[in-house]
């Protein structure tokens, strides 16, 4: 795969987000948004961690009424293709579906507001965060943009080799535009 940023596996890392990020909502836009987790690591590396994912993808898409055009859940990085959500942001969105899935897959529940904190050390053995502290959003603009990206997505399991053929990688919109059963429902745009 040619990772976003030009930094691949073993490569360099580090990214830097621009500290003047606009990011253009309030258009009725179609959002390709990619993200990461945390340095790269393969989280998402195992079917029953992906198959979480995809669950808690659905649910945050029934809770924000966005439409889900596209998607893929690589063991490193997702892809979304939505649209903006009724009452909210598309940032609103990833943050809460990172949320969900890193307190699902790393054992830990949310601790309300008015329980107490003891100065306990955080457990050491795993990794500090589970998902990068930002997202990559692109405003699709075009039908020719829209193909492009649902391509992109798609090719993904391929080009990383995890599979010879999409139909092989169900964590991925791919079958619904080939019309077949898939884990999440598609809004197809018209």
């Amino acid at each position: 795969m040619a990772y976003p940023y030009g930094f691949g596996k073993g490569g360099l890392f580090l990214f830097l987000m621009p500290d003047n990020l606009r990011r253009i909502t309030g258009r009725g836009d179609l959002h390709f948004i990619t993200f990461s987790c945390y340095q790269h690591e393969n989280f998402l590396a195992s079917a029953g961690n992906r198959n979480i994912a995809v669950q808690i993808l659905g649910e945050v898409r029934a809770r924000f009424k966005f439409a889900l055009v596209g998607y893929v859940l690589m063991p490193d990085h997702v892809h979304l293709l939505i649209s903006e959500p009724v009452g909210a942001s598309p940032a609103k969105v990833i943050q809460v579906f990172k949320q969900r899935v890193s307190r699902k897959l790393r054992g830990k529940r949310r601790v309300a507001k008015w329980q107490l904190r003891l100065p306990f050390p955080e457990d050491e053995s795993g990794p500090r965060r589970f998902w990068q502290r930002r997202y990559y959003d692109f405003n699709i603009y075009s039908r020719g943009k829209l193909r492009e990206k649902l391509d992109y997505m798609h090719a993904n399991p391929i080009e990383e080799k995890l599979v010879s053929h999409p139909n092989q990688w169900p964590w991925s919109s791919w079958s619904a535009y080939a019309r077949k059963a898939g884990l999440l429902e598609i809004d197809f745009v018209g």
